[in-house]
């Protein structure tokens, strides 16, 4: 069986990132089917996304390498016989591998290359250097560059945006006591905490008052075991004056746990994080809140149950890495890093009002919610 492998050496990843990495992992499964396919990344992120990578990845295994910025010469040069010990046939190099590319498969003897051309890239690293069609949106966007490695692999057929992401490899289990007969709305009120990207909490619990008031929802709010304290002022902002409603706080869940039951919802309303990912990958329809990340229009396209509700401000595009950001200020001298529940946040995210994200709300909930006195069968979507 020959074996295929994907360099992504990648500096500081989030889960969504990981997530989005299962569109060139599955497309190279199409090319490949029977394939050893191995995801080579640094040694960090193999160690910190271990549940990912042994249950959710479209990857047959993970290859960890020295991580960015370590020069160690033995484990360097240890990294390269392990490399090469791999015997790979092909190697697709991730555009945001940094300095892991093709002049180490090449030198690996990795016979077919394929990837980006760019600074550091010889002609004759690459044997298969891919071209992005003509950008509609400015720039590259996820599905430009999945068409672009789709057609370097010789895959029939055309690429049609809704249908690029692959379904998220999980274990499917039940969901116990969920509610039939109302919507259900999943929220995620946190995200990375090195950029501010929240929306304010009690923006969040009128937006939940209004889904329960109108339409009943049963709510669910979701995070990390740190957001716990956090999620439980929201649910209590979120009931007030209903005292019938049915607010969850779900956190410390598995990947598993979690993407079932995401299945599970009529809609994800949250910030831009991981979770707007696995619920589209999950097909669950989602409305992200975009605040001061360039980020929403790389899956524009790829996510056709995805709405974005951003002010666009022409300061809102945040492209440095995280760890450049603590200096950074906008246009408004707006705080990147978040500190605390209690604010402050970012202008392009605290001039969102509860009207302008309940506009889309409103109009998805009212399509899922079930016609009065019949009741909703429970079950995965």
């Amino acid at each position: 069986m020959d074996g295929v492998c994907v360099l992504a050496r990648l500096v500081e990843p989030g889960l969504g990132d990981l997530v989005q990495r299962n569109i060139a992992l599955a497309l190279l499964r199409r090319a490949f089917p029977t394939a050893r396919l191995t995801m080579v990344t640094g040694s960090t992120v193999a160690g910190r996304f271990a549940e990912f990578f042994a249950r959710h990845s479209y990857a047959t295994d993970v290859l960890a390498c020295p991580d960015p910025g370590d020069r160690d010469p033995q484990r360097r040069a240890r990294f390269h016989r392990e490399l090469a010990a791999l015997g790979a046939r092909v190697c697709f190099v991730d555009p945001d591998s940094r300095g892991l590319g093709a002049p180490e498969a090449r030198r690996a003897e990795i016979p077919v290359r394929l990837g980006l051309s760019g600074p550091g890239t010889a002609p004759d690293d690459l044997t298969h250097p891919l071209r992005l069609p003509p950008p509609l949106l400015g720039r590259a966007d996820l599905f430009d560059h999945a068409s672009a490695l789709a057609t370097a692999l010789g895959l029939a057929g055309r690429l049609r945006p809704g249908a690029v992401v692959p379904p998220l490899p999980r274990t499917a289990q039940a969901v116990p006591d969920l509610p039939t007969g109302v919507p259900r709305l999943a929220v995620h009120p946190g995200g990375a905490p090195h950029w501010n990207r929240r929306w304010p909490p009690d923006r969040y619990a009128a937006l939940c008052r209004r889904a329960i008031g109108q339409y009943g929802a049963a709510c669910y709010l979701l995070g990390t075991a740190e957001d716990r304290a956090d999620l439980l002022a929201l649910a209590a902002g979120s009931t007030a004056g209903l005292p019938a409603a049915v607010v969850e706080v779900v956190t410390g869940n598995s990947l598993d746990q979690t993407a079932n039951l995401l299945a599970e919802m009529d809609l994800l309303v949250g910030n831009d994080s991981a979770l707007a990912h696995i619920a589209a990958a999950v097909r669950v329809p989602t409305v992200v809140l975009y605040g001061p990340t360039g980020t929403e229009f790389l899956w524009a396209r790829i996510y056709p149950h995805h709405h974005g509700v951003s002010l666009r401000y022409p300061c809102r595009s945040a492209t440095h890495r995280a760890d450049e950001l603590a200096g950074r200020r906008c246009a408004f001298d707006c705080p990147i890093p978040y500190s605390r529940a209690a604010g402050r946040y970012p202008r392009c995210l605290s001039d969102i009002e509860v009207d302008q994200v309940w506009a889309v709300v409103s109009r998805l909930l009212g399509a899922t919610a079930p016609e009065p006195g019949k009741a909703r069968a429970s079950g995965a979507h």
